[in-house]
């Protein structure tokens, strides 16, 4: 005989296949291990909302429908939610089809990650933002390199119902770019672009940027205030890539392919820095031992007027005067390499 816990479990298993799934989220102080049990069902789906085209499914499709969706668990991208499996679960004499859906689980939305870091001010480390930018501008050129854009880019994880996979056009980014209301060209990319700007710019200053909208209109000055506000804590890079995200003109703002080309640029340019700022050590460094030889050299020769017949010391400053050629050579090297 089951126990009553047991019989529940069993039911539990009739209706729904469970999956165990393990996601590792780094912390300020150490890794936590996050283990969650999963059981999404057709009607109630969580998907991330970096990943749209996960979508759930009505119980009624066509087989058109299904296909997609068997296409769209091949595709796979680091940075995305993706499809584990789905499941036919209906009666297979039936006239409709009947989907469950699973998905890979997100433990953690930005707007959480806002509300944990915002008591104790513990901003996001500057390598850990640019981290984010990459991953998730990667994941997106993914998507519009398939000719898919996301166009419902928030804060949190949405809970979903099917009627999304049949009316995407209802769906729209939490933060809405200037050309949302005027009569100007609507480019999904960079809609999308801006959309995840100010995504970022909120996890920058670990504040909620709707703030910034009064009535669903942007206020050009506040955003202004707080681009200025990230220059300070993090002058560079992340306050130069933000600017370009949120650009307010829709023509200068890049969509996701010419975005990812700005980062690859961006990220030459440093590394080109870092080989020169290695260059110029280097070279003060060689300076200064050419600065110690001299002074040796002088210093042997004073005592050598001092001395008689000291061939120690001869031999000594002949392997000094080899050694600073040898270091003459090197410091002409670098500096044709820095021209």
């Amino acid at each position: 005989m089951l126990d009553n816990r047991s019989k529940a479990f069993q039911q539990i298993k009739l209706h729904y296949l469970i999956i165990l799934l393990s996601k590792k989220l780094q912390d300020k102080d150490n890794l936590i291990k996050i283990q969650k049990i999963i059981c999404y069902d057709i009607t109630s789906t969580s998907i991330d909302p970096i990943a749209k085209y996960l979508c759930c499914w009505t119980n009624i499709i066509s087989q058109a429908e299904i296909i997609a969706i068997q296409e769209r668990t091949k595709q796979r991208h680091p940075n995305l939610i993706c499809f584990l499996f789905f499941q036919d679960v209906g009666d297979k004499y039936a006239q409709s089809k009947e989907f469950k859906i699973y998905y890979e689980y997100l433990a953690l939305d930005v707007k959480q990650l806002i509300e944990k870091r915002q008591q104790n001010k513990d901003y996001v480390p500057e390598d850990e933002i640019c981290k984010m930018i990459s991953g998730l501008s990667d994941s997106l050129l993914f998507l519009q390199n398939k000719g898919i854009s996301n166009s419902a880019l928030t804060l949190e994880v949405q809970d979903v119902s099917p009627f999304r996979a049949k009316a995407p056009n209802l769906f729209y980014n939490q933060f809405q770019p200037p050309e949302n209301g005027k009569n100007q060209k609507f480019n999904r990319f960079k809609y999308d672009v801006f959309g995840l700007g100010m995504i970022i710019l909120s996890l920058a200053l670990l504040k909620d940027c709707e703030e910034l909208y009064n009535q669903g209109i942007l206020q050009v000055d506040k955003l202004e205030e707080n681009l200025l506000r990230i220059g300070k804590l993090y002058p560079g890079r992340v306050e130069n890539v933000l600017r370009l995200m949120v650009d307010l003109d829709n023509v200068k703002r890049p969509d996701w392919i010419e975005f990812q080309q700005i980062l690859k640029q961006n990220k030459e340019k440093q590394i080109r820095l870092l080989e020169q700022q290695s260059n110029i050590s280097q070279l003060k460094t060689i300076r200064l031992d050419y600065q110690n030889s001299s002074s040796l050299i002088l210093i042997s020769k004073q005592v050598i007027r001092n001395v008689k017949q000291v061939p120690m010391l001869i031999i000594i400053i002949k392997k000094i005067q080899k050694q600073r050629i040898i270091v003459r050579r090197e410091m002409v090297q670098i500096k044709n390499q820095l021209i």
